[in-house]
């Protein structure tokens, strides 16, 4: 087939459309080419013989595709793509502000249980209160009165003259007026009253009447105001003695200065306003004036320049009732 006519062939299959120009199986170099029926232009009639090119010879020019080519089929134009909506203004975005890190994670609060506050307590016994009360019991005098002295030789014997010599026990009374400073502690004055019987004999005569008063100051302390309680009492005064003889003379026991005494018992909660407390005393003390008072009220000092003083005591057991007047709590 002539070059042209291959030219032909090709511009007629670059003008066909896409799904027609599908390629085929290559052909092999080696098989000649099958010439396609539809390029001819006379079959009929013999094809032109064409020229061998030669080395000075010119290419033979192809004819245009515009030539050889066949018109195009008009087709219809494409419609018109819609126009984008209007434009308007918009803000520029903000800047973002970076992500914040999340705070560390926190413990959990630990829970602590706590009890309950106790109750308060309900108290029988006043706070504070006026406190009164008397107390009945019995004395044992014991110890000496004063100290004779007498010398024997080079040496100076003193022996001590009984205040038993004189008395004997009897019935004690006492009187105490204070006030309770706290629930279980209490102040309080007292007057102790003792009347006591004949002694055992004495070379002054013989007694027939005798008595002995102590004045002081105490506190007081219980274990347990509202019901029953241990009760302490500790007491500092000044007591004093009288024996009186057949004869209308007497013996004076006067100056016992800084006579003190301790108790101990319970103290019984009957009520708000009442308490009972038995109690065991004990005191010691000395006489600073020792004195023979005759008939006719004339005083002699017994304790001469070779006698000396000396220490007596007492002791007491009895039960007392005591009242908390105006109590506040």
């Amino acid at each position: 087939m002539p070059t042209r006519h291959w030219a032909f062939v090709a511009v007629l299959g670059s003008s066909l459309p896409a799904w027609a120009q599908e390629p085929g199986p290559a052909p092999d170099p080696r098989t000649p080419p099958v010439p396609d029926p539809s390029a001819l232009v006379n079959p009929a009639a013999p094809p032109d013989p064409v020229p061998l090119p030669t080395p000075d010879a010119a290419p033979a020019e192809s004819p245009s595709t515009t030539d050889l080519a066949p018109a195009a089929p008009a087709t219809a134009a494409p419609p018109p793509a819609p126009l984008p909506p209007p434009a308007y203004y918009m803000e520029p975005p903000q800047p973002r502000e970076p992500p914040r890190e999340p705070p560390p994670p926190v413990a959990p609060p630990r829970l602590i249980w706590e009890p309950p506050p106790p109750p308060q307590p309900m108290h029988v016994a006043p706070r504070t209160s006026l406190w009164a009360g008397v107390r009945i019991g019995w004395f044992v005098p014991f110890g000496g009165v004063y100290a004779d002295g007498s010398t024997t030789g080079p040496y100076l014997d003193r022996e001590s003259v009984s205040w038993r010599d004189f008395v004997s026990s009897g019935p004690a009374f006492e009187v105490q007026l204070g006030a309770r400073v706290a629930r279980a502690y209490t102040i309080f004055a007292l007057w102790e009253r003792a009347e006591l019987g004949d002694g055992e004999g004495s070379p002054l005569g013989k007694p027939s009447h005798s008595n002995t008063d102590f004045w002081g100051v105490g506190l007081r302390a219980t274990s347990d105001a509202d019901a029953t309680g241990f009760l302490t009492e500790v007491a500092l005064g000044y007591r004093r003695a009288r024996t009186e003889f057949e004869s209308g003379a007497a013996l004076e026991l006067t100056d016992g200065l800084l006579e003190a005494r301790i108790g101990v018992g319970a103290e019984i909660r009957l009520s708000p306003q009442f308490t009972l407390s038995p109690m065991a005393t004990l005191g010691v003390g000395s006489f600073g004036e020792v004195e023979w008072v005759s008939e006719d009220d004339v005083a002699t000092d017994l304790i001469g320049p070779l006698d000396d003083h000396d220490a007596h005591g007492w002791f007491t057991i009895g039960i007392g009732g005591n009242v908390d007047l105006f109590g506040q709590d």
